[in-house]
């Protein structure tokens, strides 16, 4: 094995591209949400009826709208920015195929419908996720939704190894 080979080895581990840190994933999905939170924000304030008493109530249709955006948010941007949403794109991380190729349709679909399952229980949001991203261990640190859809969330820019 060459030099060129071992350096390969070592930087993307024996299971592929070596993943990002919770941490950095953790920030990443909080600034996602502050994306999403400000559009859901101003869609309310705009389509928001004022009812006799004075109060406001927003229309039913603008609820199933929350949750299509929230999923669209992710699958969309993930496939066409190249396995990134702003916050990951932000905090300099992707989501690829478990091999490092290029985050496929698919992919991002079974990433997408995987999320509600992540985020259970809601009374602490992602908690599933996030410990299903540490039992996975440092090799793979893998959601539920990233396990099913086969990819992992790396660095854009790979840590540099010396031999």
């Amino acid at each position: 094995m060459d030099s060129a080979e071992a350096r390969r080895i070592i930087v993307e581990g024996s299971f592929g591209p070596v993943p990002c840190g919770l941490g950095i994933r953790i920030l990443a999905g909080c600034l996602d949400f502050g994306v999403i939170t400000v559009f859901l924000f101003w869609l309310s304030v705009f389509t928001r009826e004022q009812k006799p008493d004075g109060s406001f109530t927003l229309p039913t249709w603008v609820y199933f709208f929350y949750v299509i955006w929230w999923l669209l948010y992710y699958g969309l941007f993930e496939y066409f920015w190249n396995g990134q949403t702003p916050g990951k794109r932000a905090t300099r991380i992707k989501v690829v195929m478990g091999g490092g190729a290029a985050l496929t349709r698919m992919g991002a679909v079974k990433r997408t419908l995987a999320r509600p399952v992540d985020l259970f229980p809601y009374f602490t949001p992602y908690a599933l996720g996030i410990l299903w991203i540490i039992v996975t261990g440092e090799n793979r640190r893998q959601r539920l939704g990233d396990k099913w859809a086969g990819t992992k969330v790396i660095p854009v820019d790979p840590p540099k190894q010396y031999l």
